[in-house]
């Protein structure tokens, strides 16, 4: 399965800092979800009409109507509980097909759930966006990121950038990036890389710090294997932190070229610390 798309959920305290320190406590951040298939949003608060909410992209937009489903295609009704959301009827912008390839199409994008191969009902073909998210008890849905960076724990399936938000949550801490480390008996284990604040020093009651926030906030299933401490994330140029590259080292793996990161001497630095 190819969904090339790739959702960047904003971080609450992200949210906080821009609507306080740019938006002077009076800005309306509004925090839309949609692809570039979906020729429009797909959940968004409506500004005058429904409550902004810190790192959630809101609940469908009128005439979308979202769902989330488990990966044995039964729908997903506990809040906060991750599953792949999903749009159960098809909208004016949609995009129709893939260029000479339709039964591609079908199949990324309408086949995993569909159960009758052969209706023309639309209500049996619900559209995949690939993206795992959960629903609070306000109908408000928060994206996690693509399916693939979901990590299954013994069964429990946590978002990457659930537990990078929750890690955000501690002061000291200025980026976060988690990455799965295969575990023979829980299939993964989450790996969590954390950038300091400029003059903050790294000591392990730190990491501790980080580790039982997680624990706080999602749930000792969450406890990351490791809480990194490291110099600086590898990044692109455009700031990106590459996340394939510290997954490639949390699982010793090829990290593969690296010189055209903005600072590709720091993953020398990092594959030290984890690996020697």
């Amino acid at each position: 399965m190819n969904l090339p798309n790739i959702p960047i959920p904003i971080e609450p305290a992200v949210w906080k800092w821009y609507e306080s320190a740019v938006g002077k406590g009076e800005a309306i951040i509004v925090d839309t979800y949609w692809q570039t298939e979906t020729g429009g949003f797909l959940c968004s608060t409506v500004p005058g009409l429904k409550p902004m909410k810190p790192g959630s992209a809101g609940p469908g937009v009128p005439g979308i109507h979202p769902i989330i489903f488990d990966e044995n295609g039964k729908p997903v009704d506990k809040p906060g509980i991750a599953g792949n959301i999903c749009i159960q009827n098809p909208w004016p912008g949609m995009f129709q097909t893939i260029w000479g390839d339709r039964d591609r199409f079908v199949e990324t994008y309408f086949g995993k759930y569909n159960t009758k191969p052969n209706s023309k009902d639309w209500r049996d073909w619900p559209y995949l966006t690939g993206d795992a998210a959960t629903m609070s008890e306000d109908g408000y849905y928060r994206i996690l990121g693509r399916i693939d960076d979901v990590i299954n724990v013994s069964g429990h399936r946590l978002g990457t950038k659930e537990i990078e938000s929750a890690a955000l949550l501690v002061e000291e801490v200025a980026e976060a990036a988690v990455v799965p480390v295969s575990h023979e008996i829980k299939g993964k284990e989450p790996d969590l890389y954390i950038a300091l604040k400029p003059g903050i020093k790294a000591t392990d009651e730190l990491a501790k710090k980080i580790s039982d926030k997680i624990c706080d906030q999602i749930g000792k299933i969450a406890k990351p294997r490791k809480v990194w401490l490291v110099p600086d994330m590898p990044k692109t140029r455009s700031g990106k932190i590459m996340r394939r590259v510290l997954g490639a080292i949390s699982n010793t793996g090829d990290v593969g070229n690296v010189m055209t990161l903005a600072n590709p001497e720091i993953v020398e630095e990092i594959r030290k610390m984890v690996q020697d």
